[in-house]
């Protein structure tokens, strides 16, 4: 469990991750009230899509990912991944300033 811990402290991406070490580490994570967000566009990210906090399925993916996840992203560039949570962080800043005013 010490090893988890050290590598959970210095883990910011994991990628090419088989769907059993995806799941491993979202229970890890979600055991330690971190957020944690996962994309997938297969069969066997569905899982891992839904325990996550957001899930991001990719557009080329098959139905039941993208109604497993949060968010389905229209093209398969991981940049869109980023500039999705921009524009959600933009979203939700205006709201919260709405709402204060």
């Amino acid at each position: 469990m010490a090893e988890f811990d050290r590598v959970i402290g210095e883990l910011k991406v994991l990628a090419r991750a088989t769907p059993l070490h995806k799941e491993i580490l979202i229970r890890g994570l979600r055991f330690r009230n971190k957020s944690v967000a996962v994309t997938g566009d297969g069969i066997s990210d569905v899982g891992c899509l839904s325990m996550a906090n957001i899930g991001l399925a990719m557009g080329s993916g098959c139905s039941a990912a993208k109604s497993a996840s949060d968010l389905v992203l229209t093209d398969d560039d991981f940049e869109s991944n980023i500039q999705a949570i921009m524009w959600g962080r933009n979203i939700f800043l205006n709201v919260s300033r709405f709402l204060q005013f």
